[in-house]
């Protein structure tokens, strides 16, 4: 089995505005700063968004809305207390949640893409109502 990176589930609840194609649009505002020098491909299908840094390095978003993600929501609920960021959450609204984004990256041994890790949760984190844990 291969080694990844940065594995989170992101849990999007009925009433999130949680969107493929808006978290791409706000990834590629964020690269596409003047500030940024070297910039990823940031491509994305129906269900995939892979992010690809000029070093081959990759991050992926693939959203998930297969029956067990419900399923699995309900058990997170049941079993955890906190978030990825360490705050408390809706239970309740969790075990409502159908639909998911999982969220990974190739082998960073160095974590030279740790902040892009964050930077991806961050922005999925903007969206309402999506509870994040860290796997």
């Amino acid at each position: 089995m291969a080694h990844t990176s940065y594995s989170n589930l992101a849990f999007i609840a009925p009433s999130s505005n949680a969107d493929l194609t808006l978290l791409k649009n706000n990834l590629e505002a964020f690269y596409n700063r003047p500030v940024i020098k070297t910039k990823p491909e940031i491509v994305s299908d129906h269900h995939k968004i892979t992010i690809t840094f000029n070093d081959g390095y990759r991050l992926y978003i693939v959203f998930n809305d297969d029956e067990y993600v419900n399923t699995e929501a309900k058990e997170m609920a049941d079993i955890f207390a906190l978030d990825w960021n360490d705050n408390s959450f809706d239970k309740e609204k969790l075990k409502t949640c159908n639909k998911r984004f999982e969220v990974w990256g190739d082998s960073d041994f160095d974590m030279e893409y740790f902040n892009d890790s964050l930077f991806v949760l961050e922005e999925i984190e903007q969206f309402h109502d999506v509870v994040i844990f860290t796997m």
